[in-house]
């Protein structure tokens, strides 16, 4: 096929999407574009107020094993109810628990404010792709999840700029009095993006509610599926924990790296990862969904060795920039394979089940990183993670690799459970 005939074809592809799961992309990228104000500055927030690496550690991970826990039930509930009432219900409820968290440094308001999150997490994560898979062709589908994310990423880097900038902009004409205020008001912005991202689903269609059935596990089927992914999803959700929401922190203390630069870096990097996901259907074309998933995230290691040896800050920045780029173009391609594999009344329990392994794995691996930063270890998170995503990657090969087409895995998903 011709490099015209394949973008024609993609284009055609763009132009099929839904306009309920365009809503989706619009609700992500206000989401995600307060979240690249977060990410670069609430870590530093906190520990401009005084609070220790060990203590941030434990702060995120509160909020990941209220996920973990509630994960499963919630996911029992979203298959049973409307998803889009729980995404509408859940969000608020995320948008008042950053509320409280931006606006107060009183420990029980913020481990408070937590809760909420997690809980607010807890449905929101089992909903979203179930709801979109809902709404979507298996023609548009990879599209869809690609693409939503391509923008998310594209809102997170503008986001990650704003928020490198607002504190500077914020002192500069006078609104804050010291870093710490400047700080506050930043993330204060950040309220607006999110109070957006839910009222963009209002408008989005209403699911069909599955017939009532009592609760627990009898709309599963595929449970053995749903077993080896949670598994192999676990594992890297160990390693992922230790350092996915450090990196403002580690840049920080290892290079000595200010908010600015900072958002910069987060901002090339975002700009990279969004690049390589509105490339992600043609790659998928190319390879597969399975060969993409697996060889993706086996590129993705060697950077987080280079992480874990980086010397100077342009050393960091790439491997930060090339692990996020390979690891991100497999992991919208993983949710479209997890979301394939399942019945629609089994979706959203069966992202419970890996919600549930890869929140309560993040919540160890927070607060392990914490504790490693706390002592001065700050190369080891990225060391540890690479031998814990190799296993994953391992593990998935070893169940579901040995396949060359999906069509062969599926048949003999549907043969054994």
């Amino acid at each position: 096929m011709s490099i015209e005939k394949e973008r024609l074809r993609y284009s055609d592809k763009i132009r099929l999407i839904s306009r309920d799961a365009r809503l989706t992309i619009v609700s992500w990228m206000f989401y995600a574009f307060a979240f690249g104000i977060n990410d670069v500055l609430f870590n530093l927030y906190l520990l401009e107020a005084g609070y220790g690496e060990d203590f941030l550690g434990f702060f995120l991970s509160i909020s990941m094993f209220l996920t973990g826990g509630l994960a499963i039930v919630a996911g029992i509930i979203a298959d049973r109810y409307s998803r889009k009432k729980i995404l509408l219900v859940s969000n608020t409820i995320i948008f008042i628990g950053f509320f409280i968290q931006y606006s107060t440094l009183t420990p029980i308001y913020l481990l408070f404010s937590q809760l909420l999150y997690g809980i607010g997490y807890g449905f929101n994560g089992v909903c979203w792709q179930p709801y979109t898979t809902s709404v979507t062709t298996g023609q548009e589908r990879v599209h869809v999840f690609s693409v939503r994310f391509a923008f998310y990423l594209v809102a997170s880097l503008l986001g990650s700029l704003v928020g490198g900038f607002l504190p500077t902009l914020f002192s500069s004409l006078g609104l804050a009095v010291n870093l710490l205020s400047a700080y506050r008001l930043s993330l204060w912005m950040a309220l607006i993006p999110i109070g957006l991202s839910v009222i963009s689903i209002i408008p989005m269609k209403t699911d069909r509610v599955a017939k009532k059935r009592s609760f627990g596990f009898s709309n599963v089927i595929h449970r053995r599926f749903i077993g080896k992914y949670a598994l192999a999803w676990t594992v890297s959700g160990l390693g992922a924990g230790m350092f996915v929401h450090f990196f403002n922190v580690f840049f920080n203390l290892a290079f000595a790296a200010d908010e600015v630069t900072i958002g910069i870096i987060f901002a090339i990097n975002t700009l990279v990862m969004a690049i390589g996901n509105f490339t992600s259907p043609a790659i998928v074309d190319r390879f597969g969904k399975l060969g993409t998933i697996i060889w993706f995230q086996i590129f993705s290691i060697p950077f987080l060795f280079l992480l874990s040896w980086s010397p100077v800050l342009y050393i960091g920045v790439i491997g930060y920039v090339s692990r996020a780029l390979f690891m991100n173009i497999a992991w919208p391609v993983m949710d479209v394979f997890y979301m394939e594999g399942l019945e629609n009344e089994e979706q959203a329990t069966a992202m419970g089940v890996i919600n549930t392994g890869d929140s309560l794995s993040r919540a160890i691996g927070l607060n392990i990183g914490g504790m490693l930063l706390a002592s001065g270890f700050l190369r080891a998170p990225y060391f540890l993670a690479g031998i814990l995503y190799a296993v994953s990657i391992i593990l998935f090969i070893v169940f579901f690799g040995g396949k060359t087409k999906e069509s062969e895995y599926k048949s003999e998903v549907g043969r054994n459970e």
